[in-house]
């Protein structure tokens, strides 16, 4: 995934807020504090520290904090050494690196995935 400087994220969810039902984002967004219900966008980058309970359906998740629920991405699913996660994942590319805990089930059709 092609890093991200602060600059790029069009949409923030940050530290200390607590944001629930259903999101939708256009452009980059990036998620400092929690989150709960469905997150629709392009890009999805879940921070260091946050915490997300939903149904991610977008072309590319990054993942840094804690996550449950169900994501679903049309390109990419990357989960960095600080992520903690616990769902079901769809994608054609995961990348895990190491450190990041994973527990749930992941499907990988070959191509880009529906939304």
């Amino acid at each position: 995934m092609a890093k991200l400087d602060e600059a790029s994220f069009l949409s923030r969810i940050g530290k200390g807020t607590r944001a629930s039902g259903k999101m939708h984002f256009q452009g980059p967004v990036k998620i400092e504090g929690e989150a709960e219900g469905e997150i629709t966008g392009d890009e999805v980058m879940i921070a260091a520290g946050a915490t997300v309970s939903a149904r991610i359906t977008a072309g590319r998740v990054t993942v840094a904090g804690n996550f449950s629920g169900e994501i679903t991405a049309r390109e990419r699913v990357e989960l960095l050494p600080s992520a903690r996660a616990q769902c079901t994942i769809s994608t054609p590319s995961l990348v895990l690196n190491e450190g990041a805990t994973f527990d749930g089930d992941c499907k990988m059709p070959r191509g880009k995935v529906g939304a």
